[in-house]
């Protein structure tokens, strides 16, 4: 590997000819004047419904005000939502901010998803609704049964598809699985508007109610004398959740790219698998029908590994080797202070016991294969002193 170039634990990428594209649209909506709402927006959506096989693509202005958009347009209001603690804080508290309840599970120990048992466990006559976090971009392989299930217990299903831009299972995509689904457009996602959230649904009454909640819940009235503006009628109390037309500029770009940014994080991954060592480390496996995204690839210590022996793992690859590591959802979000109130006597036996030996290996669109090879014998040599 060219010790030159540097590893990082995740990084956008936007390469040149997109970066001069993006420069000759933000120069143009300067020009114009049109900073919301635009026709970058518009295209941007149009494109998101089509990855995603949706009828309908909303916009907003981060991960997480998708998510509570999502939720409060289902019309829920005081039900309990089930949600997998193995997720970043924005989807519990996009629960909790859309004033329902957030039941936080348990997670499965392969894909550190939800599955049909964990429902079926924590439902009771007071659940509405199922939040179903892709944890790093991974489609659950019960996904029919789950389904199935939803709807026999009229339960809306709401994807949490913020690692999950251009997964697929089936040949169904993220996003298209359930009733909604939100995704994240940060920095470090598959692909970025550097800020933003994506909602996607084949409902359309959802759709608009959708649109309306971005927009501080209001319409625009209509104009009884044409070019006169006659101001807005709220309907319901929000806020500003709209998306920037630079930030939609950015995201034209990017959504271009999906198919070539995971089919290279998938090379990345599938080279992690072969020279990892599999004996002392779980490394990740997905089903033939499947497309993982591998937002992050994550990988766990040996069973009976410490909280200390972790940290000093970590630390090891980045001081000994320049690898920096992620431990991404950890403390986990049943450890929050945030959600003290909601966790009662429930207990997370599985979870506890993996997110304390897990971590995340770089994986980026930029990162070569020189350097995924030097990052698995990396940890293969450190592997032996545990």
């Amino acid at each position: 590997m060219d010790t030159n170039k540097k590893l990082y634990r995740a990084k956008p990428f936007l390469p040149k000819e997109d970066k001069i594209w993006i420069e000759e649209a933000w120069k143009e909506i300067l020009d114009s004047g049109m900073f919301i709402q635009g026709k970058y927006v518009k295209q941007f959506e149009d494109l998101f419904a089509e990855l995603c096989g949706t009828k309908y693509a909303i916009a907003t202005n981060s991960g997480a005000t998708a998510l509570e958009v999502m939720i409060r347009a289902t019309g829920l209001v005081g039900k309990k939502i089930l949600c997998p603690t193995q997720t970043f804080v924005a989807s519990v508290s996009a629960i909790e901010r859309s004033n329902n309840i957030p039941v936080i599970t348990d997670i499965d120990p392969i894909t550190q998803c939800l599955n049909l048992d964990i429902i079926k466990a924590n439902i009771d006559e007071y659940t509405e609704g199922v939040m179903w976090v892709h944890m790093g971009g991974r489609l659950s392989p019960d996904y029919l049964e789950i389904k199935q299930y939803c709807d026999e217990m009229d339960l809306v299903l709401l994807e949490d598809a913020s690692h999950a831009v251009g997964a697929s299972i089936d040949n169904i995509s993220a996003g298209n699985l359930g009733d909604a689904g939100a995704f994240s457009l940060f920095a470090t996602k598959i692909i970025t508007s550097g800020e933003g959230g994506m909602i996607t649904t084949n409902d359309e009454k959802m759709a608009e109610q959708c649109r309306i909640l971005r927009n501080h819940g209001c319409v625009r009235n209509e104009s009884p004398v044409p070019g006169l503006d006659f101001g807005v009628t709220c309907t319901v109390a929000s806020s500003n959740y709209r998306m920037p037309e630079m930030a939609a500029a950015i995201g034209v770009t990017q959504i271009k790219r999906t198919d070539e940014f995971v089919a290279k994080r998938n090379l990345l991954a599938d080279r992690y698998k072969e020279l990892l060592n599999g004996d002392k480390l779980e490394v990740p496996t997905i089903p033939d029908n499947a497309i993982m995204t591998w937002w992050q690839y994550i990988v766990a210590l040996p069973k009976g590994t410490s909280l200390e022996q972790r940290t000093k793992f970590c630390e090891d690859l980045l001081t000994k080797y320049s690898i920096p590591t992620a431990n991404a959802y950890w403390p986990a979000c049943h450890e929050q202070p945030a959600f003290e109130e909601f966790i009662g006597d429930q207990t997370y036996p599985v979870a506890d016991e993996l997110l304390l030996r897990h971590l995340a290996l770089p994986m980026y669109v930029e990162m070569d294969l020189d350097q995924v090879e030097y990052v698995a014998n990396s940890v293969n040599e450190l592997l032996n002193d545990y």
